[in-house]
C-alpha cells in the first residue's frame, strides 16, 4: 500500500510520472502564485528562462526545452514579443527559419525571476536544496538519458 498524506494512491503511489508530477505542483505552487501575481504564465516564465540561460532558439528547439506544445510557446512568444521581452529573427542561413531571443528587457527579467525561483526552492526544500537535491537531479538527468536512448513503447 502506497501511502502519501493519509491518503491510499495505489499505484499511483509508486507510479513515477504522477510522482514527479505531485513534486512539481508541491514546489512550484507558491513561486506560480507569484509569477501570476505579477502577470506573467507559466510558459512565458519557462520560455524567457530557457532563451536567458540558451541565447537565440528556434521555435522548435524552444518548444522542445519550454516543456510546451508548440502553439502555447507561440502564444507566450507573442505575449512576451509585445512586452518588449523577446524578438523574432529570421535565420541567416535559411530566412523562413525563425528565431527568438531574450532583449536586454527579457534578460534582466529573467534573472529576477530565476533568482526568485531560487529563492522559493530553498525556502521550501532548506537544507536539503543543497545537498540532497544535488544528487537526485544527477539521478533525474540520467534517467533521462536512459529514457531518450531508448524508443517510445508501443501502443
Amino acid at each position: 500500500m502506497n501511502i502519501l498524506r493519509g491518503v491510499d494512491y495505489g499505484f499511483l503511489g509508486s507510479y513515477l510520472p504522477y510522482l514527479l508530477r505531485r513534486t512539481d505542483q508541491a514546489l512550484s505552487a507558491a513561486f506560480y502564485q507569484a509569477l501570476s501575481e505579477q502577470g506573467f504564465q507559466r510558459c512565458e516564465w519557462r520560455v524567457i528562462a530557457v532563451l536567458h540561460e540558451q541565447g537565440s532558439l528556434s521555435m522548435g528547439d524552444l518548444t522542445t526545452t519550454a516543456l510546451s506544445p508548440q502553439p502555447t510557446v507561440s502564444h507566450a512568444v507573442t505575449r512576451l514579443e509585445k512586452q518588449g521581452l523577446v524578438r523574432r529573427a529570421r535565420g541567416t542561413a535559411d530566412r523562413r527559419h525563425r528565431f527568438v531571443e531574450a532583449t536586454d528587457a527579457g534578460h534582466e527579467l529573467a534573472a529576477r525571476l530565476i533568482a526568485d525561483a531560487r529563492r522559493f526552492q530553498m525556502e521550501l526544500l532548506g537544507e536539503a536544496a543543497t545537498a540532497e537535491l544535488s544528487g537526485l537531479v544527477n539521478e533525474l538527468e540520467a534517467l533521462q538519458a536512459t529514457l531518450a536512448a531508448r524508443p517510445e513503447p508501443a501502443r
